[in-house]
């Protein structure tokens, strides 16, 4: 779909007793042909580039410290696994990196999904067994759990923007680089969703600046107005802000705008589902 993959082969993770090894074998040496971009991209790269996602939700406190390179490994393993998919499902919209860091968050994403109960339960163990580290333990396993409650509260405050739902729901998923299905699209679009997907899938489309450029257009199809990026770029922001207010509203949360990032990559951690 986007031309040749050169040197097709790939790093071999192995599992003995929670401890990862990496092959010496490359992963890949993978340059995009045709009307695609060019760049290089290694074993190394993907392996620091996952690093770099799990740090952001270790910083977050979303996964806890000690099960950083578990986690890492978990979401190389699981990319090494659907590396066709994701090689497939390239379109070239962006630089091949940033697609990935997308697809690494989706799969970060699921890994906190799945073992977030057992993060839990090793915690509670920890306290019973290390008396000197139960509070250290006890506030990691009580930010996994409100994190998942997060993610349930900001579900519920999206539903609340009612009419303005379907449109910031895609607005958010290209904004943010997320997997957009046809039903986001029509969901917002109506009969207009071929031409609404001709225009978010403009390869012109590099920067924040263009993203908020195809979203005028895109509010100017399907709401016969006559916008430019800014005024999009004003709207969004204040719908972001809007929801950081509510979200924080109980007096207990404080979120940002990068916490929220989370939130909505936890939210919408649907990527590659069969």
């Amino acid at each position: 779909m986007f031309g040749s993959i050169i040197d097709k082969q790939f790093m071999v993770l192995s599992k003995s007793k929670r401890k990862y090894h990496i092959c010496s074998r490359p992963f890949s040496k993978m340059k995009l042909v045709g009307n695609q971009c060019k760049e290089t991209f290694t074993d190394e790269d993907l392996l620091s580039l996952i690093r770099s996602v799990v740090g952001r939700y270790i910083q977050h406190r979303v996964i806890p410290f000690r099960e950083r390179e578990d986690v890492v490994m978990d979401v190389m393993e699981k990319f090494l696994k659907q590396k066709e998919k994701i090689f497939g499902s390239f379109e070239g919209k962006s630089k091949f990196t940033t697609y990935c860091i997308a697809v690494a968050n989706r799969m970060c994403c699921e890994v906190i999904r799945r073992d977030c109960k057992q993060w839990y339960l090793v915690t509670e163990k920890e306290n019973s067994d290390l008396p000197n580290e139960v509070a250290l333990n006890h506030h990691d396993a009580e930010k996994n759990f409100l994190f998942k409650q997060e993610v349930n509260r900001l579900e519920t405050i999206l539903y609340f923007f009612n009419n303005d739902y379907a449109k910031l729901i895609l607005f958010l998923k290209v904004y943010y680089s997320m997997p957009i299905s046809d039903n986001d699209i029509k969901n917002y679009a109506d009969y207009l969703s071929e031409d609404v997907k001709s225009i978010i899938a403009d390869e012109k489309t590099k920067t924040k600046g263009d993203v908020f450029i195809r979203l005028a257009e895109v509010v100017n199809l399907v709401e016969q107005k006559d916008i430019r990026g800014d005024a999009v770029r004003i709207w969004f922001t204040n719908q972001i802000n809007t929801i950081i207010r509510r979200l924080n509203g109980n007096g207990i949360a404080n979120h940002d705008k990068e916490s929220l990032s989370i939130l909505f990559e936890m939210l919408f951690s649907d990527t590659l589902k069969s």
